[in-house]
């Protein structure tokens, strides 16, 4: 693609592409009729569990009596460390997090017993019928000292730590005429899903258990919790059900392992379901980081030199904290634009601070807040438009990434820009100066797809005709809201020329094709891919069991709604072809690696990026301090849209969550303790703080492209943060450069730039 390749720009919502309005299962979604796990509550003989937490962020464990529990009314059983019949271990990176607590307690959130009762009231007294003894131990809570404090674990509280580099920084610094240096903070952000964790355990006849949860890796947790539950691994099975959320938050197990015990030592199925107390408490968080960013460019505002570093808090576990760091570090080396040398570097480390692991956005967000601030303020002291700033700077579709990888984009980077340039929201604002301060701010982002840095990232999935004549297409993706049935519906009808009703779409289960993880918004690549391999082997198949059924030419046949077609009638459906064809003949699979970038030993970095420029619209309340975001204009190059709603709905609620880590989420640790407990307390945007926001896409796909779909779970966050603080610049004078926006902070910092004006 040559680099002044025009890309047609399509607003979704009014001139978007064909695809059909929502399907019936997102309104059932939104109606809240959607069954999820925690809904099963008809299960013959199911028992409640319940999980006992421990009272202190790090503490050695003197003892754990059950006794008494277990002689109560109602208790079927009580388990410890002692009751885990295999590996007391999980974690998908590093298998460091017990299933409970052996010896010591790293978090309040630490699992030390778990019931299985008849009702949740017996669950709250069993629990609490539950003798523990503690010695409390000094506490890791600064992360910037971790790596000096008392050990958590074996080897030190530096979990990973790993720098980027390119050329020569130091020299470089001392060609720039700029040099501007800043500390960024983000905070922990929660999840603060629909549904929180939970899921029923059942055992089988055969010494088995059928998991039923909300979980982003059926065949993942499935190995795990066979190492855990010592079965074999055939023994397991997890049904990834529809979930009311995840983001990230229930990448990791969450309840699978204590229901899964209870259950093998009950023989019936036990659910478990975190209450919104217990989710705050020990659910999974994003990683909070501190960093020290220093930019320095020439008279020209041409980036010479950039130095980052940063240190993460991973908590208690590493979970995908080690991950999390790579994304993180390879979003701060600016991968949409040329730097002569840079240093990038990073710590994770260990605290007693919660556990905090994947999170929509996975490090990069984080990480392009600080960057693109670093560019405003270059800007500022030039003299220089940022947008200016940012056009001089813009990699071409045809150079490589900042690791010096290959990377495919799917528009110039500089058409993104011009686009966020022609914004409305750049016309002068209406609201008189006096107790509003009005401001516009942008900022651009970039996002890959795909595990990346070389790791195992493959897929696969299967398609054949069921018994009852429909269209069956299994992936082991998990459904939890984004949209992916809906997508391989449209997919599969825009190929057959069938209608919806003739699909049936299966996900999650961990006896169907591992798909790998729902997670590094890889699941519309692969869908895709996958899809391309396994359709027209499946359409010939079928062709071929009709030639036999009707006696006309194979090559004569083809598919439409309903069933196979004949010069535009009709001659089979496909329930008759269920009916009297060979379905075993009827079934085609696929599998398909992840794209990585050709021609190297070792693949670095993601090789498929999109992007996205965010324009933020913003008013400040000079009497509070208070942030109110009116519109967000989201201007995005990600590939072939396939289901329009889903793409909308896809960067829309990843920028209202953007929203909340930038205005009003946080969850502090003090003292190793939570503070927020609640969501009266831990304040997410409600549907009276979202703005208006507009989605373009600017797609320049050739109709040949290899890679047509990419994934936009991530993209809308990328750039909400460093948009909206740009705005609140615009507006006040004042840059923000710790988040969430403290208005107490910005009201003072108003006043005395007022006052000194």
């Amino acid at each position: 693609m040559a680099s002044d390749t025009p890309g047609r720009m399509v607003t979704l919502g009014a001139d978007a592409p064909d695809g059909g309005g929502p399907s019936p299962e997102l309104y059932r979604r939104i109606e809240g009729r959607l069954s999820y796990p925690t809904d099963l509550l008809d299960i013959p003989g199911l028992l409640q569990g319940a999980i006992l937490r421990s009272e202190y962020a790090h503490a050695r464990l003197l003892r754990v009596d059950a006794s008494r529990a277990r002689d109560m009314p109602g208790v079927h059983a009580v388990v410890t460390a002692d009751d885990v019949p295999g590996l007391n271990r999980f974690g998908i990176v590093v298998r460091d997090q017990p299933v409970f607590c052996e010896d010591r307690v790293r978090y309040e959130g630490d699992a030390i017993a778990a019931v299985a009762v008849d009702t949740r009231a017996q669950a709250r007294a069993a629990l609490a019928a539950v003798e523990v003894a503690y010695e409390p131990l000094s506490l890791v809570t600064d992360p910037m000292t971790a790596e000096q404090q008392v050990p958590l674990h074996e080897g030190g509280n530096l979990l990973a730590q790993e720098t980027f580099h390119r050329g020569d920084p130091e020299q470089a610094f001392a060609a720039c005429a700029v040099v501007v240096e800043h500390d960024y903070r983000t905070p922990r952000q929660m999840h603060a899903f629909m549904e929180t964790e939970g899921g029923i355990a059942i055992p089988d006849d055969a010494g088995g258990v059928h998991f039923r949860v909300g979980c982003q890796s059926g065949h993942r947790d499935a190995e795990q919790l066979a190492d855990i539950l010592a079965l074999a691994p055939g023994q397991v099975t997890v049904e990834a059900m529809a979930t009311g959320g995840a983001f990230g938050g229930k990448d990791e197990l969450t309840v699978q392992p204590a229901a899964g015990i209870l259950a093998l030592k009950t023989g019936c199925p036990v659910m478990i379901h975190l209450d919104r107390f217990e989710s705050c408490r020990a659910g999974m968080k994003r990683h909070p980081v501190t960093a020290r960013m220093t930019t320095g460019c020439d008279a020209d505002g041409r980036l010479l030199a950039h130095r980052v570093e940063a240190v993460l808090d991973t908590g208690a576990y590493a979970s995908l904290g080690p991950a999390v760091l790579e994304n993180f570090l390879d979003h701060a080396s600016a991968p949409l634009y040329r730097i002569g040398a840079y240093a990038v570097s990073g710590r994770l480390v260990y605290t007693n601070n919660g556990v905090c692991g994947a999170f929509r956005g996975f490090g990069g967000n984080q990480a392009t807040f600080a960057v693109e601030s670093q560019l405003d303020a270059l800007a500022r002291e030039l003299g220089l438009c940022p947008r200016e700033l940012r056009r001089i700077n813009l990699r071409s579709v045809d150079e490589p990434g900042s690791r010096h990888q290959p990377v495919r984009w799917t528009a110039p980077p500089v058409q993104v820009l011009r686009k966020a340039q022609a914004s409305s929201l750049w016309s002068p604002e209406t609201v008189p100066r006096g107790r509003w301060l009005t401001g516009t701010g942008m900022a651009m982002g970039a996002q890959g797809n795909g595990l990346g840095d070389g790791l195992p990232d493959a897929g696969g999935g299967r398609i054949s005709l069921s018994r009852e004549g429909r269209v069956r297409v299994e992936f082991g993706f998990s459904d939890y809201g984004q949209n992916i049935g809906e997508a391989i519906t449209h997919s599969v009808c825009a190929v057959l020329g069938c209608q919806g009703s003739d699909v049936e779409v299966m996900l999650g289960h961990s006896r169907g094709p591992d798909s790998g993880p729902t997670s590094a918004s890889r699941s519309s690549v692969l869908v895709h891919g996958v899809l391309a391999g396994m359709l027209p082997r499946w359409m010939e198949a079928v062709r071929c069991q009709a030639a036999e059924l009707t006696g006309y030419p194979g090559d004569d046949l083809a598919h439409g709604p309903g069933g196979v077609f004949h010069q535009g009638r009709q001659v089979l459906s496909y329930r008759e072809l269920a009916e009297h064809g060979r379905r075993e003949a009827m079934v085609a699979d696929a599998r398909q690696d992840f794209p990585v970038a050709p021609g190297q030993d070792h693949p670095v970095g993601r090789y498929l990026q999109l992007q996205i420029a965010t324009v933020a619209r913003v008013m400040v309340d000079r009497l509070t301090g208070r942030v109110r975001v009116t519109d967000l204009h989201h201007i995005t190059a990600a590939g072939r849209v396939i289901y329009p709603p889903g793409y909308l709905g896809q960067i829309e609620g990843a920028a209202v969550m953007g929203l909340g880590m930038t205005l009003t989420e946080d969850m502090p640790a003090e003292e190793g303790r939570l503070r927020r407990d609640n969501l009266d307390q831990y304040l997410i945007p409600t549907f009276h703080d979202a703005p208006t926001q507009r989605v373009d896409v600017l797609d320049g796909t050739p109709e040949d492209d290899p890679f047509p779909v990419r994934g936009v779970g991530e993209l809308g966050i990328e750039a909400v943060a460093p948009a909206i603080t740009a705005a609140i610049e615009a507006a006040t004078g004042v840059r923000i450069r710790t988040l969430p926006v403290d208005p107490g902070v910005l009201l003072t910092a108003i006043h005395v730039r007022e006052t000194a004006s």
